[in-house]
């Protein structure tokens, strides 16, 4: 195989790596948290008769308090104006079933937001045993038709924040999960922030495209793609937060922990400009080594196939792609899964391309990256965090900022031949999630804890 034969490059020296919790003592941004005007709260329980109706419409004049979960079965819609507030009483979900659609429509000045009914600063706070005592409510979860006689499309999320969610029901699904939902669906910036028990974003089956996504804070990894996901995504920030989760014993991370993890062999994504931020060196992140979870900026597991190009992986101490799945191993090999046009950086150098010994052959960790940092396929391993000149990264309190400063090496160098010349794929310049177009503008917030949302 050619990854076997591929000789050992001359070691690069060494630079100094600024670890982050050196970076976090940066001085902080004033920042005023988010505040609105107070708006009549409506309760919505398991009586009220909108349930029963095929058409549910909520509104931005009120704020809306959902003591019952939402269902809506196949021909009912979920339709939700711009700038609506929703508050989730903990443990509960609203479930978009098969032949079902939600229009959830906002705007960068009038974003629709699901969030904890639970005051401000007490949401997503502590997890123990199987449920959940720190106020996250269980996630919005949308079921499409793929494989269907007439796959039909689910509908509409744009400009929504989905926050304090990804709790604990019978099963433990995403904060945002999506099984077998099809093309047509429009799933185009979306921020789910402090996921509870299990991923920010879940995308089971089905052939969606989506773009500008920002996973905040998540608890378990940030974008997970699996059961035969064959969709296509663009700009995504997977941005994890030092400190959280904290010290949460029944944490469930399943068996990989990652901020972008890719499952089963029927599954074959199209991926361009993510940047994943990891926690590097934090104990949010090592703790977990320790029972044996795989830890890495990017997993692959199951033999799946998948192409990713234009994309940036930073942090994680166990390693910035960690592989340890020998069909994955071959289909990299064979060239039948491929990474390309992009950045890794681990505060462990020798872990940027970390292969599990035994895995593939002899062939080692040093080989994999000799083999990944090849010419042809224009990636690059960063020795320091320096190089990448973010703006703002690790300004937690405030707004932090991970978009690249003038003169940063990420603002050019993307690529999009085939396969990512299609319609679909806007040809950017800048690798990663973010260049200069500022996208995340207006609508994102990374201080849910702080927002009082008609407090």
């Amino acid at each position: 195989m050619l990854l076997n034969r591929v000789l050992l490059l001359a070691r690069v020296p060494l630079l100094a790596a600024a670890p982050l919790f050196m970076l976090l003592g940066q001085a902080c941004k004033k920042y005023q948290p988010f505040t609105q005007t107070p708006m009549p709260e409506v309760t919505i329980n398991a009586g009220d008769t909108r349930l029963s109706n095929n058409s549910i419409h909520l509104s931005k004049d009120t704020v809306y308090l959902l003591t019952t979960s939402i269902y809506r079965d196949s021909g009912q819609d979920l339709t939700i104006d711009p700038g609506t507030l929703i508050k989730v009483n903990d443990n509960l979900s609203i479930n978009i079933r098969p032949g079902a659609t939600i229009q959830a429509k906002g705007t960068a000045a009038a974003p629709i937001v699901f969030t904890s009914s639970a005051i401000t600063g007490t949401a997503g706070i502590g997890v123990s045993g199987n449920g959940v005592s720190g106020h996250y409510w269980n996630g919005l979860w949308i079921r499409g038709n793929a494989g269907s006689a007439t796959p039909q499309p689910s509908g509409t999320l744009n400009y929504v924040r989905i926050e304090f969610a990804g709790g604990y029901a019978n099963d433990i699904l995403a904060a945002l999960f999506l099984q077998n939902v099809v093309k047509g669906t429009s799933i185009e910036h979306v921020q789910v922030s402090y996921s509870s028990l299990n991923t920010s974003f879940e995308f089971a089956g089905g052939n969606c495209d989506a773009r500008y996504l920002i996973s905040y804070a998540s608890a378990s990894s940030d974008l997970y793609l699996h059961m035969g996901f064959t969709g296509r995504i663009q700009n995504v920030l997977a941005y994890r937060h030092p400190y959280f989760p904290d010290n949460q014993s029944s944490y469930y991370p399943g068996d990989a922990l990652a901020g972008l993890l890719i499952r089963d062999n029927t599954s074959n994504p199209y991926i361009s400009n993510l940047t994943v931020v990891g926690p590097d060196s934090s104990t949010a992140s090592t703790k977990y080594n320790a029972k044996g979870v795989r830890t890495g900026a990017f997993i692959a597991l199951g033999g799946a196939n998948f192409h990713i190009r234009n994309s940036v992986f930073i942090g994680f101490p166990a390693a910035a792609w960690y592989l340890d799945d020998a069909a994955v191993a071959a289909a990299v090999d064979n060239g039948q899964a491929d990474v390309t046009h992009s950045v890794f950086y681990t505060s462990d150098s020798t872990k940027t391309f970390y292969l599990k010994p035994g895995t593939y052959g002899g062939t080692t960790s040093d080989q994999f990256k000799a083999f990944m940092l090849q010419s042809q396929f224009v990636n690059q391993q960063f020795l320091s965090l320096n190089n990448f000149l973010l703006t703002d990264p690790f300004n937690y309190n405030a707004h932090p900022d991970p978009s690249p400063k003038t003169g940063s090496p990420l603002l050019s160098g993307a690529n999009f031949d085939a396969p990512f010349n299609d319609d679909f794929f806007t040809k950017l310049d800048y690798l990663g999630a973010l260049g200069t177009d500022s996208w995340m503008k207006d609508w994102s917030n990374f201080t849910p804890t702080q927002s009082a949302y008609n407090d």
